[in-house]
């Protein structure tokens, strides 16, 4: 979906029309005083007239991003494009096979942004504002604006907290069989018990949890909303911002944190092609500036940037939690290491066992 009409054809710009290459530019940049990089950025971005988003950050939240940055810089014409994460992933790489190069700023999930590393499609922009992050919180070549955690949710007018499941061995209680949603996009669940249990009691685990007549549904918003409905009791790879939103709001829901909670990183990154550099590094140093952390930690997120906290006090202690062994992030080594095994437990374990 693209916002403020067809991004794609209305962007005049091209790359070859840039007197110099992106990455060229952006190192260009590299040890300016404050001010004027900002303003060699503007000056560029005014004759850019665009910028090209592929996100997989939900619509209504990409849209508000996008508004924000440019009421911040008015003269710019920022579009975006919406898909799955695997959606944005797959569409760049088809357009690298035709030698088009149409998209600026990247947000795909942790596991598919290697594809495009390895393809040699990301571009190195040292953002100043990268400065304050932690190292698990950015690579050479992507910065993570959030960190996002998988819960168990659950309906409390049908699960009182003190019978809810605690861990992931809960899951197989007798009780409990035909009653769990489970999102079918749940890969980092299963990439995070691979990495810490090892494949063996991975494996043997998801193969006890398939028994239990999983209800697979597509989308977190569709199985929180059955679950608020009441269709099911328990959602157990939710967001824990999500739910705590919608508590907040009185909502029929609330979540714990489990034995091992999954953790992804959410990174941001350049085309090292990008048909519109200026602004697509203007996009990227909002994003994760003070102020535009701040912005995505109205939505309940535990941001990346040190110096902004979570809304809600208990998304502070999940947060708090980062660098403890309950969280498991998953790193972008984590993830590429066991991708493979991750997705072939996922498709033929769980998913098909679970139909």
């Amino acid at each position: 979906m693209f916002l403020f009409g067809n991004a794609l054809g209305s962007v005049s710009f091209s790359y070859g029309q840039a007197l110099r290459a992106p990455q060229e530019i952006w190192q260009s940049l590299e040890g300016l005083p404050a001010k004027e990089r900002e303003q060699r950025l503007v000056e560029g971005a005014r004759t850019e007239n665009a910028m090209v988003w592929y996100t997989n950050s939900s619509f209504d939240n990409a849209e508000r991003y996008i508004r924000e940055f440019k009421r911040a810089y008015p003269f710019t014409n920022p579009k975006l494009w919406r898909g799955k994460s695997r959606d944005v992933t797959q569409r760049i790489l088809a357009e690298a096979r035709t030698d088009q190069h149409l998209v600026d700023v990247i947000k795909p999930s942790a596991d598919l942004l290697p594809p495009l590393l390895q393809r040699n499609l990301i571009g190195r922009y040292e953002s100043p504002s990268r400065a304050v992050f932690s190292a698990q919180a950015r690579g050479p070549l992507w910065t993570n604006i959030a960190y996002a955690f998988r819960v168990f949710a659950f309906n409390p007018k049908r699960l009182a907290r003190k019978d809810a499941p605690a861990s992931w061995e809960d899951l197989l209680q007798p009780r409990l069989r035909g009653a769990i949603l489970f999102d079918e996009s749940s890969l980092h669940e299963v990439i995070s018990l691979v990495s810490a249990w090892g494949r063996e009691r991975a494996v043997d685990y998801f193969n006890r949890l398939s028994q239990q007549k999983l209800l697979i549904r597509v989308g977190r918003d569709t199985m929180l909303r059955m679950m608020m409905a009441g269709e099911a009791p328990l959602a157990v790879t939710a967001y824990a911002y999500q739910s705590e939103a919608l508590r907040a709001r009185t909502a029929p829901i609330d979540w714990l944190g489990q034995d091992l909670i999954p953790t992804l990183v959410y990174p941001i990154a350049l085309a090292r092609n990008a048909p519109h550099p200026h602004t697509a590094a203007l996009f990227y140093d909002f994003l994760i500036s003070e102020p535009g952390q701040r912005m995505m930690a109205q939505e309940g997120r535990v941001v990346a940037h040190p110096k902004v906290n979570p809304i809600y006090p208990r998304m502070k202690v999940l947060r708090a939690s980062l660098d403890s062994k309950r969280t498991h992030i998953n790193t972008m080594s984590r993830t590429e290491e066991h991708y493979r095994e991750a997705l072939h437990i996922l498709d033929k374990v769980i998913l098909k066992r679970a139909r």
